[in-house]
């Protein structure tokens, strides 16, 4: 009995001396013994308060990098009443699977213009609500598997993988819509317009006649001359895009405030390292471009070529005290607006601007640089204004003329006289979005030659979205002072950031741009910060996604203040574009005299 017993003893020391040689070495492994030696020295002679807290922060700094665990979405509501994505994002930190970041993106502007009927605008909301419900389903099942296990700090590769999920999905889905379309062309039965280009976009190359727009109707000049018709070449096709892609800018969104989340950092610093490799010494807030009133074709009036009419404050100046200048100007608009129209007379749009009834341009501009000086400051020194025309919205193609005010149409060279001699009248305007389309790219270098010394010429439709731009080759035929970039569709933060520095590189001033399906997230203001962008357009100081976004900047503010890392912008320098010379032909060599001659061939040798 006593044998058994002594057997039954001497294996338990066994196991017991086997557990704790295995206990021994799995906490060498893991020098255990040495951080905590090394921890209770240390909090010893720190006496800090909260003994544990501290300690749980020590060893805080050892625990695993946090990995992905899970993404979640679901249907959320932007401030039109129009569905959007709310994307959570769940990482396994210190042992245990937790909520980093919920995060709301923000829906894209309208494709169709505002002058649509409603019919096109219904039918563009019920395809954003497909989109986004198809948007949902992929972050909930092929998103969700692909990016766990990986780090929400790997941005690029977390866009990378995305971005190749929709590009096999677009492919596929090409794919099967051509072979549709030629299954029905053989059948001999009818195609639609979709078809029609896919067929075209695989077919062999057509005649250039082919190619080239719709011909303006010929006119009668004097003595019943007629005047030659007017090519001008299309607008670019809507870009065809896969149910569910607009997942992408919103996953990008929510990871990166994840990265930001779980290094314990700002976002404005994460989104800094992420565009400059590392955090910088100094940061700019953006410049608000703020809209304080609504023009365009649709608002009433006759005046359609001014859709926005903004205000800038003076650069060098910290935020709050031009924001208080902003809300000032537009409280005075209000104010006179409803005075002499009623408080009826306060309507608003999506972005919180006024809309007025304007007859001509001047009337808005006037309205604005009264309202300034009535609050004690000076236009153009002061408060400046900024003009988006959006120039595609009021081209008439039939007529190849765009309609600057209602019955009054102007050919693309008149347009340009038109723009030069109104800015000519109004000094106080530093920036004009969009004056006209990229299409005609002649006359938007003459008037870039003629205005681009004291005003920046800006591009945002002109443009392909970021995602295309940022492996676009530019040229000098096209060039421009500044570009808006938006967070939606198919952009990715990746994208934002590569085309940031592209077109930074070419001269150019980075305006990041809010959207008119905005949310109360305030990623946005971060993100312009972050990316060192001139400009922040968000809208009005008016409703609380457009507010949230400037409170943000104010609480910024305050933090790089604190830390002595603000820096202010200095006044603005405007880069002065002329065209490119004209290309040298044989034609042109043999008409010039012989020094010409000599002197060309000079600058060749």
């Amino acid at each position: 009995m006593s044998t058994v017993a002594s057997k039954s003893s001497s294996k338990e020391v066994r196991e017991l001396y086997e557990l704790k040689q295995k206990a021994s070495l799995y906490y060498a492994q893991n020098g255990v013994p040495q951080k905590m030696e090394d921890v209770l020295n240390t909090m010893f002679y720190d006496d800090p308060n909260d003994v544990y807290g501290y300690l749980a922060e020590y060893f805080g700094q050892f625990a695993k990098a946090p990995k992905i665990t899970k993404i979640v979405a679901r249907r959320g509501v932007d401030t039109r009443a129009q569905s959007t994505i709310q994307t959570e994002v769940y990482c396994r930190l210190k042992n245990k699977d937790k909520l980093v970041i919920t995060s709301v993106s923000s829906n894209p502007s309208p494709d169709v213009q505002e002058t649509a009927r409603p019919e096109e605008k219904e039918e563009e909301e019920k395809e954003k609500e497909e989109f986004n419900k198809a948007a949902i389903s992929y972050l909930n099942s092929d998103v969700n598997n692909r990016l766990q296990g990986i780090s929400p700090v790997n941005q690029e590769e977390i866009d990378d993988i995305v971005s190749k999920l929709f590009a096999d999905l677009k492919t596929v889905e090409d794919e099967r819509l051509a072979r549709e379309a030629a299954e029905k062309l053989a059948a001999g039965e009818e195609i639609s317009s979709e078809d029609k280009k896919l067929d075209s976009a695989t077919s062999k190359p057509k005649s250039p006649k082919n190619d080239i727009a719709k011909e303006s109707k010929g006119t009668r000049g004097k003595g019943g001359a007629k005047v030659p018709v007017v090519l001008l070449p299309p607008s670019e096709p809507r870009e065809k895009m896969v149910p569910g892609s607009n997942c992408m800018s919103a996953i990008s969104q929510a990871l990166c405030a994840a990265g930001a989340k779980v290094q314990d950092i700002d976002l404005f610093e994460h989104m800094a390292i992420l565009r400059f490799g590392q955090a910088p010494d100094k940061y700019y807030l953006p410049i608000p471009m703020v809209t304080i009133l609504h023009s365009g074709r649709a608002a009433p009036g006759k005046s359609n070529c001014v859709k926005e009419f903004m205000i800038v404050p003076r650069p060098g100046k910290p935020l709050e005290e031009t924001l208080p200048q902003i809300t000032a100007v537009y409280n005075q608009i209000t104010k006179v607006v409803t005075t002499k129209n009623g408080t009826t007379a306060k309507n608003v749009t999506d972005t919180g601007a006024i809309v007025v009834s304007f007859d001509r341009p001047e009337q808005g501009l006037d309205m604005i640089q009264e309202a300034i000086t009535a609050v004690g400051l000076t236009p153009g020194e002061d408060i400046y204004i900024a003009l988006n025309c959006a120039g595609h919205e009021i081209f008439e193609y039939e007529k190849g003329k765009y309609e600057v005010i209602t019955g009054q149409q102007k050919v693309p060279d008149d347009l340009v006289e038109y723009w030069a001699e109104l800015l000519g009248r109004y000094m106080s305007v530093i920036a004009i979005i969009d004056p006209m389309r990229k299409q005609e790219a002649v006359h938007w270098m003459n008037l870039c030659e003629k205005i681009s010394e004291r005003c920046f010429i800006i591009g945002s439709h002109v443009y392909q979205r970021p995602g295309k731009l940022k492996d676009e080759e530019l040229t000098d035929n096209f060039r421009s002072s500044g570009i808006v970039l938006k967070l939606e569709q198919m952009n990715t933060i990746t994208d934002i950031m590569a085309c940031s520095k592209k077109m930074e590189d070419a001269g150019n001033k980075v305006i990041l741009a809010a959207s008119q399906g905005e949310t109360t997230d305030d990623f946005l203001a971060d993100m312009a910060v972050g990316m060192n962008a001139t400009f922040l357009k968000l809208g009005a100081p008016c409703r609380g996604e457009r507010v949230s976004k400037l409170n943000r900047l104010l609480q910024i503010e305050e933090i790089l203040k604190r830390e002595d890392k603000l820096a202010q912008h200095e006044d603005f320098k405007f880069p002065v574009i002329t065209p490119p010379p004209p290309p040298v032909t044989e034609e042109w060599e043999e008409a010039q005299p012989e020094e010409t001659k000599k002197n060309e061939s000079g600058k060749k040798k």
